[in-house]
């Protein structure tokens, strides 16, 4: 498998290698590697016969389009796991719960995003500005609060495969391209995911700027009055169901 990774969940693959193995992973940094030779006329002083050791240390270079490859490799053989990319004899429909599966398709950010994202960029130059400043304290002193503990870590995303709609929510910190560069992304990808749920019905948001970027408790999201076009809830255009990425690359 050659390619480039554009996402990679590597804690969450970590846990599931442990699951197949059935212990807990043990991650590698350093290799002691040592060398025995018979002696020559490099190493005069040591006897006939006698041997000499050569030990050097060597750092594991990390990659995770290995660990991916190394990761479907444990899967290949399991009755959870559905690869579409080799078989046409699964309905992504008709797919379990808990199941991994790897998919091609066609990545999209929903545009109402796109604000989230701005916000969190500029919240700084927004408290800033006189119209801030010069709002109610109460009202300002709030805002600032949730502001400051706001951050669109989480972005995102639906992916089609067949007649599916299937949403998901990955983490920036995963991301191994800048969000631009994937937002901006087209053509069919690879992804690695968990499926999560069953159909969902549309009118169930599946990204809420209240919960996902401000961090608000049900309580406190149900007191809110006119949200804002900003921070309204990202509806899907049908029933989907939800996924958990692992890993997208192309």
């Amino acid at each position: 498998m050659f390619g480039k990774v554009i996402y990679y969940d590597k804690a969450t693959v970590n846990d599931y290698k442990a699951i197949i193995k059935g212990k807990p992973a043990v991650e590698i940094t350093e290799y002691n590697i040592s060398n025995d030779k018979e002696a020559g006329v490099d190493f005069k002083f040591l006897s006939a016969g006698g041997t000499a050791s050569k030990a050097y240390t060597a750092k594991v270079q990390e990659s995770n389009l290995y660990d991916c490859n190394e990761f479907e490799e444990m899967l290949a053989d399991r009755d959870d796991y559905f690869d579409f990319t080799s078989s046409s004899d699964y309905a992504s429909s008709t797919i379990p719960n808990r199941a991994i599966v790897k998919m091609d398709g066609i990545i999209e950010i929903p545009e109402e995003f796109d604000m989230v994202k701005m916000l969190d960029m500029f919240k700084a130059v927004l408290m800033g500005t006189n119209e801030f400043q010069n709002m109610e304290e109460s009202s300002r002193v709030a805002l600032q609060v949730f502001l400051k503990n706001a951050h669109a870590t989480k972005i995102p995303l639906m992916f089609e495969h067949e007649d599916t709609l299937f949403c998901s929510k990955i983490l920036q910190d995963n991301l191994q391209i800048e969000y631009e560069e994937l937002s901006e992304l087209d053509g069919d990808v690879t992804i690695l995911a968990r499926i999560m749920t069953s159909f969902i019905k549309s009118n169930k948001p599946y990204y809420d700027p209240l919960k996902d970027f401000m961090s608000l408790n049900r309580m406190m999201r149900k007191s809110m009055g006119d949200r804002g076009a900003e921070f309204k809830p990202i509806f899907a255009n049908t029933e989907y169901r939800l996924m958990e990425i692992l890993a997208i690359y192309r």
